[in-house]
């Protein structure tokens, strides 16, 4: 079987949420056996050992560089009449269409793989101009989402570029939907709600997640409990404005309640591309330490002895919150933290819905430490990377 699967971020380095899913979808579609292109675009060139390890799984890539010339700003202010903003940065015209789809036919997919929905304006061209079927991988409610990041924003400029990217975005996004044979999506409550909107091709496709060889979600090595400095721990992308502002929740909010009941507690932020206001509070906040761009999630997981989900807004699902399941630790989180997620696992998390009960459940879970005896036979059932079989057998029944 062949996939030209279309990203809508380069998906390596697997450095922030969407990118992690898409990488590890790429693995299990490669080591299943089917050939892949990629189709991606990107803001910087790649470095020749990312691109080979790109190569190791995928057979041929197409790489489109965002451009920023005036001619291109021109191009985009006008598309911006149809287009959301972030689907007008990814149009390909002209010659550069017509060398794409010459790739794409040579390529010989079964199927056009769209892997989140700002690149749909190039799968829907590649799909009608090869007859080939289009699927798209649904990574959150765009629409909605997008009216809730502009709801809550405050600063004029990023105001205006929520409104450019709330603009046409619902009708293109149902348009689709509509358009693809089948969707696969990332959440069990987001595909409910496109089900009560009368989509009926849309089938539920949880993220993937790579287990670690030494098996550490039954029993805990000295090893990892000498590795704990931490009290409390968060890991995750420090620009995206979900969590930026549940950080910003949490370290006025909730962590002076903490304080006043444990003096000395640490806790690390870790993550990657945090903005002013991120370190500012962690600059400000005596006790709070900031870990930039750390190497390696496990060892971060590995430093606390409770780690947190603290976002207030959001959609599609928190890759975040199955990685620290993965963990073995206790997890406090909000109910946004959580959403989306299988029922089985949900009761692994100590859910709170405002600060005070926020901090009331890390401060017990601190004074008497727990271990979350998750089945890591669970987990593998639920977000392994058979999952994926699933995805060929249904594309085999549509071909």
């Amino acid at each position: 079987m062949k996939i030209t699967l279309i990203c809508h971020d380069i998906p390596y380095p697997p450095n922030r949420g969407a990118r992690v899913e898409m990488w590890r979808r790429i693995k299990a579609f490669c080591d299943i056996g089917v050939e892949l292109q990629l189709i991606s675009w990107l803001s910087e060139p790649l470095r020749p050992e990312e691109i080979t390890e790109i190569k190791k799984y995928v057979k041929e890539i197409s790489l489109i560089p965002f451009k920023r010339t005036l001619g291109s700003l021109a191009r985009r202010t006008i598309d911006l009449l149809h287009y959301p903003l972030e689907v007008t940065s990814r149009i390909v015209r002209g010659k550069e269409f017509r060398t794409l789809l010459q790739d794409v036919r040579m390529f010989h997919p079964d199927v056009i793989w769209l892997d989140g929905i700002h690149g749909g304006e190039v799968a829907v061209k590649l799909s009608k101009d090869l007859n080939v079927p289009l699927i798209t991988r649904s990574h959150n409610i765009e629409y909605l989402y997008y009216r809730r990041l502009l709801a809550s924003t405050t600063d004029l400029t990023s105001k205006l570029k929520r409104y450019l990217s709330v603009s046409h975005l619902e009708s293109f996004e149902k348009d689709l939907l509509k358009n693809s044979a089948f969707f696969y999506d990332i959440s069990v409550d987001d595909l409910k709600f496109w089900h009560s909107q009368g989509f009926k091709n849309g089938r539920y496709l949880p993220p993937i997640v790579e287990f670690p060889k030494d098996n550490y979600l039954e029993q805990v090595s000295d090893e990892i409990k000498t590795n704990i400095v931490y009290d409390v721990v968060f890991l995750g992308n420090l620009k995206v404005d979900n969590n930026v502002a549940g950080i910003v929740w949490f370290l006025t909010q909730v962590f002076p309640i903490i304080r006043s009941a444990l003096p000395t507690v640490k806790v690390l932020i870790a993550g990657s591309n945090p903005v002013k206001k991120v370190k500012q509070l962690c600059d400000e906040q005596e006790g709070v330490y900031l870990s930039i761009n750390p190497a390696s999630s496990a060892a971060v997981y590995n430093s606390g002895r409770v780690l947190i989900n603290p976002v207030l807004t959001g959609s599609g699902v928190s890759i975040k919150s199955i990685e620290m399941l993965v963990s073995g630790k206790p997890i406090v989180s909000t109910p946004q933290g959580i959403a989306g997620l299988p029922e089985e696992v949900t009761k692994f998390f100590q859910i709170a819905v405002d600060a005070q009960s926020f901090a009331e459940e890390i401060v017990k879970l601190l004074s008497t430490p727990t271990k979350v005896n998750v089945e890591r036979q669970l987990l593998e059932s639920l977000f392994g990377p058979q999952v994926i079989q699933g995805v060929v057998s249904d594309i085999k029944s549509l071909l």
